[in-house]
């Protein structure tokens, strides 16, 4: 085989190697907003059971937006945006106003960002894994007393 024809398929295996990760990077990258997205709802909002995605696409603003609606209502319409200057979702959301009206968990309609959801969620079990070792150790200093 001719020198020219390896230089070309070693180049064409580089480029469907390069199409690949792309296409399973942003795949990626759309499954943790996702979460992320979840995690946001779940915690400001009582009564939500479930989150269903129907669509992703960028708008002409350059942020990516996330359709869907909750509890299997499609009624219960939310919109999460992730902005050009954001790296991750972090709270921009349009849903139903009434519905996050009637479910917010928290006083003056507060909602937390993921990042404070998840520094929160890090507090709690740091607090509880330390629970469970002092009840260890105080259970193993009463046996040998």
């Amino acid at each position: 085989m001719k020198t020219r024809y390896k230089f070309l398929i070693g180049i064409g295996i580089i480029i469907i190697g390069v199409i690949g990760l792309n296409y399973y990077s942003y795949n990626d990258f759309i499954n943790k907003q996702q979460e992320r997205i979840e995690l946001f709802f779940k915690y400001n909002y009582n009564n939500i059971d479930s989150l269903t995605f129907t669509e992703t696409k960028k708008n002409p603003m350059g942020s990516l937006d996330f359709y869907g609606y909750f509890n299997a209502d499609e009624s219960n319409r939310f919109i999460g945006s992730v902005m050009p200057y954001q790296k991750e979702f972090e709270r921009n959301n349009v849903m139903d106003g009434e519905f996050s009206r009637k479910n917010d968990k928290f006083k003056d309609r507060k909602t937390y960002t993921v990042s404070e959801i998840e520094k929160i969620q890090r507090k709690e079990r740091r607090e509880k894994r330390a629970e469970s070792s002092e009840s260890w150790f105080s259970d193993s200093s009463k046996v040998s007393d």
